[in-house]
């Protein structure tokens, strides 16, 4: 059987490698962080939980179960699939070395887990990679799957290799599923009942109010109404602007605040709002000059959407008017403010419900939907208010998430 695998292994090695070059001379990002990718970089001190979460979503969940790991004195090194996710984790966590993980190649795989010699490794929501679980499990690494989730979109794919993630899934230590609705899916996908428990929704739990907003941005912004649409992608783009169009009837001097979803969507996002007629500005070229009625500051940087958030009257989180299924619709709630959204919300199809019975969400399902809904929210601010510390009180009935994920950790350790 080893002689098999590293048959198969040496065999896609000789296939992806050149594909792989080719990719990165074509596409510059994904030549960041390349040796990390391919299992280098840096070797950290043996015996840290390693915790993984795909991007930038993901590793801020994650964030809330380095935490309790941390408390309990344990280790931890981190990990991301993306450059941005990375970047978040240095930055939120200093303290906490982050770095991109290894491609699922056995030989990727097994030399980053020789520089990290972890105890355990902790992977957040559908991180399922073979290769990886698999190199843990021949090292005796216990592996546990956190705010696990089987979405309506991959549910269908993986019931379609059903016999291999099975395989996956039962060499996993501990399965701490989001619902139960996602705990009997990973059942059916062939997973242990006895080890698939349900831990909540680490991304329910809350932070702590975000912190304020950086002295020139907030001087840029003065006290004008702010309108923020985040994590949107370019399809989204010009129902934005058609509905900021709509919200400056009920408020002329309000602003408008674009976060795209990935740094390289940045320009594309300045283009539209130009040709929309509107003066654009970058958060990262800001001059000092505060910004006039109906004007539009683009968010070029990482780790202020919620402070932007917390300043605004509404906002709008994106990858929902465009079939994507939705980002993370709790930052704007978290930070007390009500938040609309499109139609396409399957990835967070919990968050949607519970925002939508306790009125602090509002589902749109286009420009003129969401002017409608921003300008009600200028015409009535108080309202507003109200209706977003309504949904921080919701989500305070779904704490406990991250404590119970860690003690899941925990038991896997202890238990080697």
């Amino acid at each position: 059987m080893r002689v098999f695998r590293h048959s198969i292994a040496a065999l896609t090695a000789v296939v992806g490698l050149p594909l792989m070059a080719l990719a990165m001379a074509l596409v510059p990002r994904w030549r960041i962080g390349w040796r990390e990718r391919l299992g280098g970089g840096a070797r950290q001190t043996p015996g840290a939980v390693w915790v993984h979460g795909a991007s930038v979503g993901e590793i801020l969940a994650a964030t809330r179960i380095v935490d309790a790991l941390r408390a309990k004195g344990h280790d931890v090194v981190a990990s991301t699939s993306t450059s941005t996710g990375r970047d978040v984790m240095r930055r939120t966590r200093p303290d906490v070395p982050c770095r991109l993980a290894p491609l699922d190649h056995p030989w990727c795989v097994s030399s980053a887990m020789a520089r990290v010699a972890p105890r355990a490794i902790v992977l957040i929501e559908t991180e399922l990679w073979p290769s990886w679980i698999a190199a843990a499990e021949r090292r005796g690494v216990p592996v546990v799957l956190v705010s696990g989730r089987l979405s309506d979109r991959s549910f269908p794919r993986y019931r379609r290799v059903a016999p291999w993630m099975r395989r996956t899934l039962r060499r996993l230590h501990t399965i701490g599923a989001r619902t139960e609705f996602d705990r009997e899916r990973f059942v059916i996908l062939g997973a242990d009942p006895d080890r698939v428990t349900v831990s909540g929704d680490l991304k329910l739990e809350l932070h702590a109010r975000p912190r304020a907003l950086a002295p020139e941005l907030a001087e840029v912004l003065g006290s004008a109404p702010l309108l923020v649409a985040g994590s949107t992608h370019p399809g989204e783009i010009p129902a934005i602007l058609e509905a900021f169009a709509i919200a400056r009837a009920a408020r002329p001097e309000v602003v408008l605040a674009l976060a795209p979803r990935h740094p390289a969507r940045v320009p594309g996002a300045v283009e539209l709002a130009r040709a929309a007629g509107h003066r654009v500005v970058r958060r990262s070229a800001l001059a000092g000059d505060r910004l006039g009625a109906g004007e539009v500051i683009v968010l070029d940087t990482l780790g202020e959407l919620s402070s932007l958030y917390a300043r605004a009257e509404i906002a709008f989180v994106g990858g929902t008017l465009v079939p994507v299924g939705g980002h993370n619709l709790l930052e704007p709630v978290a930070a007390g403010r009500p938040v609309c959204f499109g139609p396409h919300t399957t990835n967070v199809a919990q968050a949607t419900r519970i925002l939508l019975e306790c009125d602090a969400g509002e589902a749109v399902a286009n420009g003129a939907e969401l002017g409608a809904a921003w300008a009600a929210a200028l015409a009535d601010p108080d309202r507003a208010r109200v209706r977003g510390e309504a949904g921080r009180r919701a989500l305070q009935r779904h704490q406990g998430s991250a404590e119970r994920a860690a003690q899941l950790v925990v038991s896997a350790l202890g238990a080697r």
